[in-house]
């Protein structure tokens, strides 16, 4: 079931699913990596929203809460920046683990082929399959979904 270099997979539903399955395997991981995501996108969300009361409060001759408002800010903004680099050191371990998880199966399983197909395959392309391709796996891990989580908080938040 495996598609060459460049090309979509056969069936792109089981290919998914084996890959939530794999994910699967370490969901407490990314449940807190979604937390710490949502917590960064509202932080950074909150953060835009205090810009017109801390504003008002200076035009308003209002120091002391215009002194309030750029210290919630600041801490609203420190949130933001601790949850996000929890969240990529978080997810970047949930990552190497399902890494992990995919080559120990996939070499499992080229423990298992018969020789002739060794002999009818390039060790090149197999060795691509063990590098490249999954570090491609790998590194959409750390990006994509971390970008969901964050654009679909921020889409509600701006709701």
């Amino acid at each position: 079931m495996m598609a060459a270099p460049g090309n979509k997979p056969q069936n792109l539903i089981a290919t998914l699913r084996e890959l939530l399955a794999y994910m699967g395997r370490h969901k407490l991981l990314f449940l807190a990596v979604a937390l710490l995501v949502s917590v960064s996108a509202i932080a950074n969300l909150l953060g835009t929203y205090m810009i017109r009361p801390v504003v008002d409060s200076l035009a308003g001759g209002a120091y002391a809460d215009f002194v309030a408002g750029i210290i919630a800010t600041a801490l609203i903004y420190a949130a933001g920046v601790v949850a996000a680099f929890a969240y990529t050191q978080v997810m970047v371990h949930a990552a190497q683990k399902v890494l992990v998880d995919i080559r120990r199966d996939l070499f499992a399983h080229l423990q298992k082929l018969p020789l002739s197909y060794f002999d009818t395959h390039n060790r090149g392309d197999i060795m691509s399959y063990f590098t490249n391709d999954v570090d491609t796996v790998t590194q959409t891990l750390n990006q994509s979904m971390t970008q969901i989580v964050t654009s679909v908080t921020q889409f509600i938040g701006v709701l």
